[in-house]
């Protein structure tokens, strides 16, 4: 099965045979502690160099101990580092809601596993888009959470300033359900709910006949809603400054370990690569300047209480086996609408409402810090 590794167990992993997960069975990215269990991060050299988890995660030990059985360990983009989902050595999950495209990434197997009807619920991360791309791509409920809110302890740090656990689902109680159980609760939200608002200027990026599906499905569902600008400055320039301040940590957290154990690495991930190992520390403050800047603009335009409903991605899933300079105005494309959510913190989940040429496209609902649990909420209101 493309999408689970071949270093997954053999058996199904059972904690606890009660709780309010009892009976449903997930699957866990590549990235994650799990007891007796080596990872890959999406590349087999990594593996190889790894020793087996002495323990599981404290957010996957919770799930277990919640009653659900994990299943597997999903296929992943060689380090994080891309939104497609095509992995050079562990293959392309295969994505059956668009058929011959990609399932999106990093979390690519996590998404594309719930395209079948084998499993309730899959993990996934979600730095600069992981999990909210594939959710879009493969039709699905899928969540980055706001920073913080899930333990990441345990799971291999790519950007840890943006770094998050994130989780995917078909049916809404499932999904609620599991958000119950990997939030923290000392952190919660207590501003209420005010009103929806279209990011007009995030529905600008998009294809237009995304533009147009989405119109014609707020006209139906949310006929009163208002129109709101999120941010006066061009949304090149915020995907610019996140891939800055991402690269960065990506040189503290994974470029170590690269130069170190010197790796067979894949063409298109090895000049992300080299492109993080070159930021300068002027490039960084500058970038931290700007998001501190940014996060003080978006408290004034989407202020607590208001959520932003826009479309999760630009376009519906890309055709599979394209180059990797073929790709990269569509990852630019992607960054434009996902870095947002990462530079303020905030979260954001996508839903499956909208379709375009190639398959599902998701409605995102981006929310104010700690408001997870009213996007959870919300959702069945879209």
């Amino acid at each position: 099965m493309t999408y689970l590794v071949p270093h997954s167990p053999s058996k199904k992993i059972v904690l606890n045979n009660s709780g309010l997960l009892n009976g449903l069975k997930f699957l866990v990215k590549d990235m994650c502690d799990i007891k007796g269990f080596k990872t890959s991060c999406g590349n087999p050299d990594f593996f190889n160099n790894c020793n087996p988890a002495n323990d599981y995660a404290p957010f996957l030990k919770n799930i277990l101990n919640e009653g659900a059985s994990l299943n597997g360990i999903t296929v992943c983009d060689e380090f994080f580092y891309s939104l497609i989902g095509e992995n050079k050595y562990y293959g392309t999950p295969v994505n059956l809601n668009a058929h011959g495209c990609v399932p999106g990434g990093s979390s690519s197997g996590s998404a594309a596993a719930l395209t079948t009807d084998l499993y309730d619920f899959s993990i996934g991360s979600d730095t600069g888009g992981s999990v909210r791309i594939p959710a879009s791509f493969c039709g699905l409920i899928g969540m980055r959470p706001t920073h913080n809110r899930i333990n990441t302890k345990g799971v291999y740090p790519m950007a840890p300033s943006f770094d998050t656990v994130g989780w995917f689902a078909n049916n809404e109680e499932i999904f609620q359900k599991v958000g119950d159980v990997l939030l923290d609760k000392m952190n919660k939200s207590d501003v209420t709910f005010k009103q929806f608002v279209i990011a007009e200027d995030l529905l600008e990026l998009c294809d237009g006949e995304v533009q147009d599906n989405f119109n014609s499905y707020i006209k139906n569902n949310l006929p009163s809603i208002d129109k709101n600008r999120l941010s006066k400055i061009s949304k090149d320039i915020i995907a610019d400054n996140f891939r800055i301040l991402q690269g960065n940590e990506v040189k503290t957290n994974i470029i170590p370990w690269i130069e170190k154990n010197k790796p067979k690495i894949s063409p298109e991930i090895k000049s992300r690569i080299d492109m993080a190992s070159k930021i300068t520390n002027i490039e960084v403050n500058k970038a931290l300047a700007f998001r501190e800047n940014l996060i003080d603009e978006i408290k004034n335009s989407l202020p607590e209480g208001t959520i932003a409903v826009f479309p999760t991605a630009p376009f519906s899933a890309l055709k599979s086996g394209q180059d990797d300079e073929s790709l990269g105005s569509f990852r630019k494309r992607l960054m434009e609408l996902t870095s947002i959510a990462g530079m303020t913190s905030r979260p954001q989940i996508s839903i499956p409402k909208l379709k375009d040429k190639t398959g599902p496209v998701g409605i995102s609902l981006l929310g104010w810090q700690y408001s997870d649990e009213i996007l959870l909420n919300k959702l069945v209101e879209i």
